[in-house]
This record gives structure tokens, C-alpha cells and sequence, in this order.
């Protein structure tokens, strides 16, 4: 048996979404950045403070 799904009908996509479209993905992107740095920069720091305790 097939099923077939209706779509609506396709509309012209604007300039004004393609630009929400890339905005939202660069700030995706950035923010994964972001927070990727922020925990290597936490970690780092966590590996520091262990080896300077375990040397003393």
C-alpha cells in the first residue's frame, strides 16, 4: 500500500529568509565554539592546578 503526503504548495523564498537562515547557523556555530573554548580552557586549567600539586 502507498502512502502519499501532501505538501503545500512552494513558495518563493525571500531574501530576508535566507538571510535569518545564515544568521541563525553562524550564531550556532559560534556560540559551539565558544563553549567548546571555554571547556578546554577549564580543563587545561583543572590539569594545572593537579600537576603543580602533585609536583609540590
Amino acid at each position: 500500500m502507498e502512502v502519499h503526503h501532501h505538501t503545500a504548495p512552494k513558495r518563493e523564498k525571500h531574501f530576508k529568509h535566507y538571510l535569518f537562515e545564515f544568521l541563525m547557523l553562524f550564531l550556532a556555530i559560534s556560540a559551539g565554539f565558544l563553549v567548546e573554548n571555554l571547556r578546554e580552557h577549564y580543563v587545561e586549567n583543572k590539569r594545572e592546578k593537579e600537576f603543580i600539586s602533585s609536583y609540590v
